[in-house]
């Protein structure tokens, strides 16, 4: 179901233009047809259901033509201020971590709390159906770990649940990302209570996560 919601969305306006097609030629059938009718009062209901229908698949054009527009509103390159989409091209890391930083606000409390529950998990007015999303919330958790992250995060981070550090590097590798995966996962196994090679490792690779987050959104961009 989840699946079949997901695809009405991302092809509404083919459904809808589709549907309009239908009407339209039907109605001039009905009217080519059944306007040849010898019964003249048959012949005026044919009429009239005719041009009902093609009412009908004109109101459906309008609607697509409106739904299509709306979904033109790209999440990351949709610029309120000017009503239009930026060009991909111009898309950087900033404006993504920006609008990641929002999407985590729908995800989690607060920043500590991605380490205490799974935010993978029961995140339906993010992840809809569609799992466009989830290899980037891993990608901002390790960033903001490495940028943003004070000494209680990052404890929080030492002692967090290994189902949680798993959902984090299964997300990775849905990018393919098994290497930055496999060395978060052996970085929190080996911790020992300390943070600190964690902390190096992902300061040393800030770049890379930078750079893995605009190459994953600019690779995916028609899916937000």
């Amino acid at each position: 179901m989840d699946n079949l919601k997901s695809f009405v969305k991302q092809n509404l306006q083919l459904i809808l233009l589709v549907l309009c097609g239908i009407l339209v030629i039907s109605g001039i059938l009905v009217i080519v047809f059944g306007g040849g009718s010898g019964d003249a009062l048959m012949k005026t209901l044919f009429i009239v259901f005719g041009i009902v229908l093609i009412l009908l698949g004109c109101s459906l054009l309008f609607f697509a033509v409106t739904v299509g527009t709306d979904e033109q509103a790209n999440f990351f390159l949709y610029d309120s201020k000017k009503k239009s989409n930026m060009s991909v091209d111009e898309l950087g890391f900033d404006r993504i971590n920006k609008k990641m930083t929002f999407v985590m606000t729908k995800l989690a409390s607060n920043a500590s709390a991605v380490w205490t529950e799974n935010v993978f998990e029961g995140n339906d007015e993010v992840f809809e159906g569609d799992d466009a999303f989830v290899p980037l919330v891993a990608y901002k958790i390790l960033y903001d770990l490495c940028d943003r992250a004070n000494e209680g995060i990052w404890n929080l981070y030492v002692m967090a649940d290994e189902a949680i550090i798993d959902s984090i590097v299964s997300a990775l590798e849905q990018n393919e990302d098994y290497d930055l995966g496999k060395a978060f996962k052996f970085l929190h196994s080996n911790a020992d209570g300390s943070y600190e090679r964690t902390e190096k490792f992902l300061i040393d690779n800030k770049k890379y996560i930078q750079n893995k987050m605009v190459k994953y959104v600019k690779g995916n961009i028609s899916r937000f």
